[in-house]
């Protein structure tokens, strides 16, 4: 298990110097129990699937760099951004660490123990190797996390994926801004230094370096998915001009189970 944790947007790493002792990773099922007063039954509320996992890492840092180390781990607590948590090189949660504590041992003078906790925002497990070869390697259904491209002047781009999902970005919100890029989560600046995760983002700008984008109100279905085994080519966009870019985090490698 090498742990290691980086910004979704690339800006700041940290790696552990050794390996936590421990993790815990629970599954917990996403229903609702309400007990009915003076019965000896209750009724359960099921949105089926999995709830979003809080891992939580006990692990120790040693020697002239503890102190160090423990700092560059907890600043993660004060990012607004999305951090990727991997496990080995290619598989990661996706979501934020909520706390990190020392806890304090006699006689342990020449470490910091520590446990880190990770809020994640979905229950899966992703897996980055297999995006070179566009092909959903896992063994369920994956999200597609970005796609960008230009449109052509005419007409509502529809984004579409094999499964039903679409995603619809109206020609009015394109006039002089011709390239878009569609995300599957960030985190969007709502004012008073508040950030708020948004799922099916769209944005929109007049140079494909997205230097000052604009997100936009979209007609959805869904977001854009792939299934097992399935390529990135499924997804389909109209009115659009030029080369379509599809990234996808390509292969979750379980589900959790």
């Amino acid at each position: 298990m090498a742990v290691s944790i980086e910004f979704n947007d690339e800006t700041g790493t940290f790696s552990f110097p050794h390996n936590p002792n421990s993790f815990d990773d629970p599954i917990d099922t996403n229903n609702t129990y309400f007990p009915i007063p003076y019965k000896n039954h209750h009724m359960v509320v099921s949105g089926g699937g999995n709830n979003a996992k809080l891992v939580v890492l006990s692990g120790h840092f040693s020697g002239s760099t503890r102190n160090t180390d423990y700092e560059s781990l907890s600043k993660f607590q004060f990012s607004n951004e999305l951090q990727r948590l991997y496990f080995t090189s290619d598989r990661y949660y996706l979501g934020m660490l909520s706390q990190c504590k020392k806890t304090h041992s006699g006689g342990r003078t020449n470490f910091v123990d520590y446990v880190a906790t990770f809020q994640t925002v979905l229950a899966i497990l992703f897996g980055d190797t297999e995006r070179i070869t566009g092909v959903n390697a896992g063994n369920i259904t994956t999200f597609v996390t970005e796609i960008t491209g230009q449109h052509d002047g005419a007409g509502d781009i529809v984004l579409a994926d094999a499964l039903g999902n679409e995603i619809t970005i109206k020609e009015a919100d394109l006039v002089g801004n011709t390239y878009f890029r569609y995300s599957f989560v960030k985190m969007i600046e709502s004012g008073s230094g508040l950030n708020i995760s948004k799922f099916g983002v769209i944005e929109v700008d007049n140079n494909a370096s997205y230097t000052s984008p604009t997100i936009v109100t979209t007609k959805t279905t869904g977001l854009l998915k792939l299934d097992a085994a399935a390529n990135i080519s499924t997804v389909t966009a109209t009115n659009t001009t030029g080369t379509l870019t599809r990234s996808s985090e390509m292969g979750i490698v379980h589900n959790g189970l």
